[in-house]
Order: C-alpha cells, then sequence, then structure tokens
C-alpha cells in the first residue's frame, strides 16, 4: 500500500517537471523573462473622487453643519439682542440626526442576509429568528442525549 502512494507522488511530481514553462530563446533555465522597452505598461489612469456616502454618513454631515450654523447664528444674534427661532430650530434638526446616527445600525440595516462568494461558492446566512439561537441550543442538546442513550452499555 504505501509503494501505490510513493508511485503516485512520483508520477504527480514527473508530471510537474513536464508542465514547467519553457525557457524563451536566449533565457537560461531559473533566469527570469524581462520585458522588452517596447512592451512598457499603460500609464494608469487617475480615478476621479466619488463622494458617495450612506444614509448614516449624511446624517452625521447634517447634524455637525446644522449645530454649527446654530452656533454661529446664536453668537451673532447674541450679541445683536434679540432670540430668533431658527437656533432652535436648526438646533433640533442636529439632534434628531445626531439620535438617528446613532441608532443607525438597528434602522438601516439591511433586512435579508447578505449572499457572501467563496470562490465558486455562494453562502446564503440563515435568517435566524428571535428565539434561534435558544432554539438551536435545545436541539444540540437534545442530540447529545440520543448519543449518549445509544453510546451506554
Amino acid at each position: 500500500m504505501p509503494n501505490r502512494y510513493e508511485r503516485e507522488i512520483e508520477e504527480i511530481l514527473r508530471n510537474l517537471e513536464h508542465t514547467e514553462p519553457k525557457a524563451a530563446r536566449g533565457q537560461r533555465t531559473g533566469e527570469r523573462i524581462r520585458r522588452s522597452p517596447s512592451q512598457s505598461p499603460r500609464p494608469r489612469q487617475r480615478r476621479s473622487v466619488s463622494l458617495s456616502f450612506s444614509t448614516t454618513d449624511w446624517l452625521l454631515i447634517i447634524a455637525v453643519v446644522a449645530a454649527m450654523i446654530a452656533g454661529g447664528y446664536a453668537f451673532t444674534l447674541h450679541s445683536a439682542g434679540p432670540w430668533d427661532l431658527l437656533t432652535p430650530i436648526l438646533v433640533a434638526v442636529s439632534l434628531v440626526c445626531l439620535i438617528l446616527v446613532a441608532l443607525s445600525y438597528y434602522l438601516f440595516r439591511p433586512r435579508s442576509p447578505r449572499s457572501v462568494r467563496f470562490g465558486n461558492t455562494t453562502v446564503t446566512p440563515l435568517r435566524r429568528g428571535f428565539f434561534g439561537n435558544i432554539k438551536t441550543r435545545w436541539h444540540l442538546f437534545v442530540l447529545k442525549l440520543r448519543y449518549r442513550k445509544r453510546n451506554e452499555p
């Protein structure tokens, strides 16, 4: 039996030796192929900057900008005199946006699980219910009990 494995390994190694790329003209074995000057790589094109923000990013930007405008407006009015209605509205908008940013993990996450690709295989996660973890643990416990009963003499 071990001789069979050794023969298979030797055959695989021989096949690997036969499939190595052959050296180009004027090239020694083990020497790298070098590009000729005519085969220069293409110059890379610059990528344009894209401003694609998620919902959470936009809420945070709105909150910061609204708070800065409210603070600046309140500062200029405080030195001028009367109090205006615009400042509390901007503060409320900023506060609501900050609360939404804090809760964004729960509010804006996708409802269905996303599929993930590993090479040629696509893995879709199972949908877990509210009691899914407890149910899984219960089933594992029952399987352990069955296994113990079968193996007892």
